[in-house]
């Protein structure tokens, strides 16, 4: 058996998400069909690094499974390209230490959010549109400080997908702009169900005057405010990288 590495990326808007369901396409679903017409088996347990949701796309998703081939990396690779649709793409294709295992050996992710404040209809399944949003981000950095370090982030989260430990450590939260699309990144261990989202909508609150920066702060100790808390749409969001140490 050998243990095969693949990166992944993909276009989530026509996808309910990574995690195969009982209804609807989903991108381990799509992979995991592709890879019984390969290998012509049924059943090969396919692990994603982590979830995506609904809509969500991925620059870099990290997956990996185990199997008894005579097949090389590129010409899986290739095999499992053409049999998917073309809004899901395997990178690359390499083989692993037997032990590896693209969810628990992730040391971090990374996200980033994109915004636009011009309406453009190319682009519209991919960033969030925010008509006559003004780029202050000198304000938003401010706030992006606030979530660096270890954090209780269960405000920030689906209420129903919280666990004991709903604490994650952040190592870099940033605003920036360029080519007129504002975009926000963000680097941590780990990272609760629809946290970047709830994250980046709350802060363009702030922006947009609804919230002020005290109270946003106060998200985090305060859970009777936290209806307070705005999550942006999911097609502006993009898990960007997994690290492996």
């Amino acid at each position: 058996m050998s243990n095969f590495k693949l990166d992944i990326s993909y276009d989530g808007n026509n996808f309910f998400g990574w995690q195969i369901q009982k209804k609807g396409r989903t991108v381990q679903g799509e992979i995991s069909l592709a890879l019984e017409k390969v290998f012509n088996e049924k059943k090969i347990n396919l692990i994603g690094a982590g979830r995506t949701d609904s809509g969500v796309h991925a620059n870099q998703q990290i997956a990996n499974i185990k199997i008894d081939t005579y097949l090389k990396p590129i010409s899986i690779k290739n095999a499992i390209n053409a049999n998917i649709k073309n809004d899901v793409y395997i990178n690359s294709c390499e083989i692993v230490d037997e032990t590896f295992n693209s969810r628990f050996d992730a040391s971090s992710r990374d996200y980033i959010y994109i915004i636009s404040n011009h309406f453009n209809p190319i682009k519209r399944n991919n960033v969030w549109h925010v008509d006559g949003l003004s780029f202050k981000v000198d304000l938003l950095n401010e706030i992006a400080k606030c979530l660096i370090g270890k954090n209780d982030f269960s405000t920030f989260c689906k209420q129903n997908s919280l666990r004991e430990n709903n604490q994650c450590d952040i190592f870099y939260s940033k605003w920036s702009v360029d080519k007129k699309q504002l975009y926000f990144s963000i680097k941590g261990n780990r990272f609760l169900h629809h946290m970047v989202r709830y994250l980046v909508g709350t802060m363009i609150s702030v922006v947009t005057g609804k919230l002020d920066l005290k109270t946003f702060k106060d998200l985090f100790y305060n859970k009777q405010i936290s209806n307070l808390v705005i999550k942006a749409p999911a097609h502006g969001l993009y898990l960007n990288k997994i690290y492996y140490e």
